[in-house]
């Protein structure tokens, strides 16, 4: 018995340092701070509660804003309001940039993207992703080739419209290349 609880206590440990907190956790961190390596052993599995929470605090931080903190600093830096639809960090990063044809597809998008990450957990929320779906997703590939041709001649817009269809592979066989030189 004594070596499943240790298993599971490894385990609980692992998923805790891989958890969204630890993500935000280790974020928030200071530079430089000591990486603290919890040991799973016979005596940490008598400490099982601070085993995790030391598992939490260890991940060394990147400096680099994550998550919210991403979005709000990106927003934030923006150069104009930025719609809530669109929540793609680096959608927000290019929005204020771009034409006003290309903003409205970005928050489109987006919300696409929202919606189809959703699970139905019922017949009714079933319905409802399903008319969402319809409503931002259908004809978005035909929409993007539209702005493609539209703004083909502008080099900026067309690099944002490069990395706009690697971020959610909207058009594979778009021949769509960054302008040289």
């Amino acid at each position: 018995m004594p070596t499943k609880r240790l298993a599971l206590i490894a385990c609980l440990s692992l998923l805790a340092a891989c958890s969204p907190q630890a993500a935000d956790s280790a974020a928030d961190a200071a530079p430089g701070s000591t990486q603290v390596e919890p040991a799973v052993t016979a005596a940490a599995a008598a400490e099982a509660p601070a085993a995790v929470e030391a598992t939490t605090e260890a991940e060394p931080s990147t400096g680099l804003p994550s998550g919210d903190d991403a979005l709000d600093k990106a927003r934030a830096a923006a150069g104009c309001p930025v719609p809530e639809d669109v929540y793609d960090v680096e959608d927000v990063r290019i929005y204020c940039t771009m034409p006003a044809d290309v903003q409205a597809f970005l928050a489109r998008e987006n919300t696409c993207q929202h919606f189809a990450g959703e699970e139905p957990y019922d017949d009714e929320r079933r319905r409802e992703l399903e008319e969402a779906s319809a409503k931002y997703c259908e004809g978005r590939e035909k929409i993007f080739t539209d702005l493609v041709a539209r703004h083909r001649g502008d080099c900026a817009i067309r690099d944002a419209l490069i990395a706009i269809n690697g971020r959610y592979d909207l058009v594979f066989e778009l021949d769509l290349k960054p302008c040289e030189g």
